[in-house]
């Protein structure tokens, strides 16, 4: 063979190479940017938990806190979302009584939702739940306790 016919070969290589390069960095950048959002997620969705559970606490307290002798039993407040932390946090309570034995046991179901990042669906959106439920025990009605 002829010099002149094999002129243009190493161009050829060399630009398979570039694309070669190219397209593993463009790979890599993708599955960094990927990691990175999944551990921001997994983040806020460790502070929702916390934020929730925060909210389930606060009533649990408050039913606890009222809980003494001859005083009114706790009654379950309406639900009113508000911000904490971030996070809008939505607190749900209801109670029911039962006759048990001569007592009445009182049981209350908590349910607080903390959510942040917009609407639902979006990359950014997390929302965590916590449900508690708490019990109290009386002789009688707002009298002494168990």
């Amino acid at each position: 063979m002829r010099p002149e016919c094999q002129r243009g070969f190493a161009i050829v290589s060399a630009l398979f190479i570039v694309v070669a390069l190219a397209s593993l960095g463009a790979a890599m950048m993708y599955f960094s940017t990927t990691q990175h959002i999944t551990g921001l997620q997994d983040l806020q969705g460790s502070r929702a938990l916390a934020a929730a559970r925060t909210g389930s606490d606060w009533v649990v307290a408050n039913i606890m806190g009222s809980e003494s002798d001859n005083a009114p039993q706790y009654a379950c407040p309406a639900v009113s979302p508000f911000t904490f932390a971030g996070f809008t946090l939505t607190v749900g309570c209801t109670h029911s009584t039962h006759d048990e034995e001569g007592h009445r046991i009182r049981v209350y179901v908590i349910a607080a939702t903390a959510s942040a990042g917009g609407a639902v669906g979006s990359l950014s959106y997390v929302e965590r739940r916590v449900d508690t439920v708490v019990a109290t025990c009386r002789l009688s009605d707002n009298g002494l306790l168990c």
